[in-house]
């Protein structure tokens, strides 16, 4: 046996986490049992006898491997089954506009809408990758600005994707990420109806905190969006997305008001993804309180998460971004009259570029795209490289792909992976040792 060349281990306040990047599974053991089971991993056939069933239970998560296993035959798998080849994902942005202008937000809101010649390429887009064997289901997403803004297209596309689907019988779900201030019980029911059957919506701390930056006038937007969520999850997953900020990290003050709306029966449905505003540096985050408030929301029934790491959706094998404009491209936060959005599609469904598109970039394995730094990045399994749009950047001007994190690497990933452990995913357990 040898042990995994993936293994991480990472100090946190009173213990050691050992996480495995290709398994994604983790365990815990105290500071002054460390170097104790590091040894053991490090050699597994020396320590087997004594140690038989700790070393045969970390095997079974990958921790500790036989010798005849290759573990880049394994990442490489791994990471074809991420891209969900089976699946055609298509990201619909109907408008850049909104009703709403929060301060983080990266877009510039232009008045930009779809078309309905848009809407009708739209569908043949779909109906054409549908036709294809290898899919089996179809994920439209719906983004914006504010994609209820166009509600009737959404209920249009989904309906008509949703029939089509059943005709050709292939699986059909849609998620929306909202700010749910136009949300209605009926609304809710009807896009139930037609397959959404994932919201993201968005808090920008308690009540008070909220509608001093999603301003409605007289209403208050904090108690409109958590009673649409309320109402959301008695039949549907929610992601409530709490963005946060050192002035708005209050966990007392948030969980008391999610609390004394959302019926707790209903809680179940909701998970609850800390996530900090883009803008704001990470060293003035009293991360105490991230973790108090992931406490407190666990308290009430709420199932908190975190950033990690992993894969971008724009590394699907069959994923395309609609624009306002009816243009395509692969990542949402690109301008829609930049070089990365200049795919159109034709009448028949097919695409087609005003420049030709390197596809490699959207494949870290390929080795036309020159990232040896990431195939012999002990992170591999748990980063998969820098972004697809970062990775044509980084081609043009350096002619390889370079670490995205640079010197602070390690600190940075391993960081991610301690949100990965505080989501509760793949807990094998609390290690303790004795010799058997």
């Amino acid at each position: 046996m040898k042990p995994s060349k993936y293994n991480y281990i990472i100090q946190d306040d009173n213990d050691s986490v050992f996480f495995n990047g290709i398994s994604e599974t983790f365990f815990r053991v105290s500071n002054k049992n460390r170097d104790c089971c590091e040894a053991i991993i490090d050699n597994p056939d020396a320590n087997y006898k004594d140690f038989k069933n700790f070393i045969d239970l970390i095997k079974d998560y990958g921790f500790v491997l036989n010798d005849n296993i290759d573990e880049g035959d394994v990442i490489k798998s791994k990471y074809e089954s991420l891209r969900r080849p089976d699946l055609y994902e298509i990201m619909i942005l109907p408008t850049y506009q909104c009703n709403l202008r929060c301060w983080y937000c990266t877009q510039e809101h232009d008045d930009q809408w779809i078309s309905e010649d848009s809407v009708k390429k739209i569908k043949k887009r779909i109906e054409s990758v549908l036709k294809r064997d290898e899919i089996n289901q179809l994920h439209i997403a719906w983004f914006g600005g504010e994609p209820l803004l166009c509600y009737d297209i959404i209920k249009d596309i989904n309906k008509w994707a949703q029939e089509l689907c059943g005709e050709l019988n292939k699986s059909f779900v849609s998620s929306i990420t909202t700010n749910a201030t136009l949300l209605d019980k009926d609304k809710i029911e009807s896009l139930r109806i037609l397959g959404v059957n994932h919201y993201q919506i968005t808090i920008d701390g308690d009540r008070e905190t909220h509608d001093k930056i999603k301003v409605l006038g007289i209403r208050s937007a904090f108690d409109i969006s958590v009673s649409n969520i309320a109402e959301i999850a008695k039949h549907t997953q929610c992601t409530l997305r709490f963005n946060y900020t050192k002035e708005n990290l209050k966990p007392n003050n948030i969980i008391k008001d999610i609390k004394e709306r959302i019926p707790e029966n209903i809680r179940k449905n909701i998970n609850f993804f800390i996530y900090k505003v883009w803008q704001e540096a990470s060293d003035k985050i009293n991360h105490n309180e991230i973790i108090r408030l992931a406490h407190l929301a666990r308290q009430i029934g709420i199932r908190p998460q975190f950033q990690t790491l992993g894969i971008c959706y724009a590394d699907f094998d069959n994923f395309d971004c609609v624009f306002p404009n009816g243009k395509i491209g692969k990542c949402d936060n690109a301008n829609p009259q930049s070089k990365h959005v200049n795919g159109i599609i034709e009448s028949n469904g097919t695409l087609s570029w005003e420049n030709e598109v390197n596809y490699s970039l959207y494949n870290i394995f390929d080795e036309r795209i020159n990232a040896h730094e990431c195939m012999n990045c002990k992170y591999l399994p748990v980063c998969w490289g820098p972004c697809p749009m970062r990775r044509e950047e980084m081609m043009e001007i350096h002619h390889k792909i370079i670490c995205p994190y640079g010197s602070n690497k390690d600190n940075e990933i391993q960081k991610l992976i301690l949100n990965q452990c505080l989501n509760l995913r793949n807990f094998i357990m609390t290690a303790q040792f004795s010799r058997e």
